[in-house]
């Protein structure tokens, strides 16, 4: 089952017509996690913009608020490196259903929050999530032929989740205007348990569709053998170093509800077109061949994302403003550059380890930006985008 599994998503060549396919070119299997991250990334989408503000109107400060998100980070970083050795070694469906379904809980809690602290509690809940990360990233990559694993990542990570986001933000802001911010995520609850319900029809595939090859050396397969090879260790520290500008981007809802006196509404809004943008950047990456280039395209968009900042700390103009956010917003296309450039230099056998200690670097900058952001915003709320 699991070899003709594989073969029938990977025997399928890119064509002209794949984008009137169900499976959009992916395969099926790839196909159906393009859409279950669809529907399953609205349940995000929807909170976005608010998340901040919602921790805030629950009574946080801002050292609060990023001591909220900072623990859903841990949750992220604790579980990154068992994540990769359970998706070495276990039903890759299983553990993808599993983990999706657990933002459902989080959700609930959100909905019957009161202070702060339960928003902590959901959080947790929300990012418990990431054990499916390692296992996903495995998934795809054994589904997917080499030479299209940048463009599967691409829509299963980005392009899923950007399409979600085109009308998320803008109803979860203004259903929070006007109907309060517990109806929003019971909204996500409902799109979590719907995505993860998707998964169920995945065929059941293992990490790979060869025997391991015994290492060299005898050394059994860890993370030991995977940490030996250098280019492993320069993406892994990509991995750590470029979501540090997260420290930037945390509390941008909140400045521009305080200091620019933006609504609820209007920052949802502009997330929306944001997420427009950063659509369109993701389908550039996936399809012009200069920026699939991993280092290239990261370089790329972390230049946008400075000018970006320079606009939020230099005006207040919507428009320049609106400018700011689709720039702000390429930053989704990384995921799939730095996900498709881990399966280029990892073997089969440790592909889920290398997904662990990728998230586990992710998961350590996530944890020290948002907390820096709150302690910097305390001090001056332009601080975060100097940083």
């Amino acid at each position: 089952m699991y070899t003709a599994a594989v073969n029938h998503d990977i025997a399928d060549p890119p064509t002209g017509s794949r984008w009137r396919r169900a499976d959009l070119g992916l395969g099926r299997n790839n196909g159906l996690l393009f859409w279950s991250h669809l529907v399953w990334g609205l349940g995000f989408a929807l909170q976005i913009a608010i998340w901040t503000l919602f921790i805030q109107s629950l009574g946080a400060s801002p050292g609060q608020i990023g001591l909220v998100i900072g623990a859903g980070a841990v949750m992220r970083t604790i579980l990154a490196l068992p994540a990769g050795v359970i998706a070495d070694r276990g039903s890759l469906k299983r553990i993808v259903v599993l983990a999706m379904a657990s933002p459902v809980l989080g959700a609930l809690v959100l909905t019957q929050a009161s202070v702060w602290w339960h928003a902590m509690v959901g959080a947790i809940a929300l990012d418990a999530s990431a054990l499916a990360i390692p296992a996903v990233s495995a998934y795809v990559a054994t589904a997917a032929p080499e030479g299209e694993r940048t463009r599967a990542y691409t829509y299963i990570f980005n392009l899923s989740i950007a399409a979600g986001m085109l009308v998320g933000p803008a109803v979860g802001g203004w259903l929070a205007e006007l109907a309060g911010f517990r109806l929003v995520y019971a909204l996500s609850a409902i799109c979590f348990a719907v995505g993860a319900a998707m998964l169920l029809f995945l065929d059941d595939l293992g990490a790979s569709t060869a025997k391991p090859a015994p290492p060299s050396g005898g050394v059994r397969p860890g993370y030991r053998e995977l940490l030996a090879s250098r280019p492993v260790r320069l993406i892994l520290a990509f991995h750590a170093l470029v979501p540090l500008v997260f420290v930037g981007t945390t509390l941008l809802p909140n400045f521009l509800h305080d200091q620019r006196g933006y609504s609820l509404g209007t920052i949802g809004t502009l997330g929306s077109i944001g997420s427009a943008a950063g659509f369109g950047f993701a389908l550039l990456v996936s399809h012009w061949p200069p920026l699939s280039r991993p280092f290239t395209g990261i370089g790329v968009t972390l230049a946008l994302i400075a000018v970006a900042f320079l606009l939020f700390i230099a005006t207040g103009n919507i428009a320049l403003v609106a400018l700011g956010y689709m720039l702000r917003y390429s930053f989704s296309a990384v995921w799939s550059l730095l996900s498709a450039a881990v399966a280029e230099v990892t073997p089969e056998r440790l592909r889920g380890r290398a997904y662990g200690a990728a998230e586990m670097g992710v998961g350590v900058a996530d944890v020290a930006a948002p907390l820096a952001a709150g302690q910097l915003y305390g001090v001056g709320h332009a601080l975060p985008f100097v940083a």
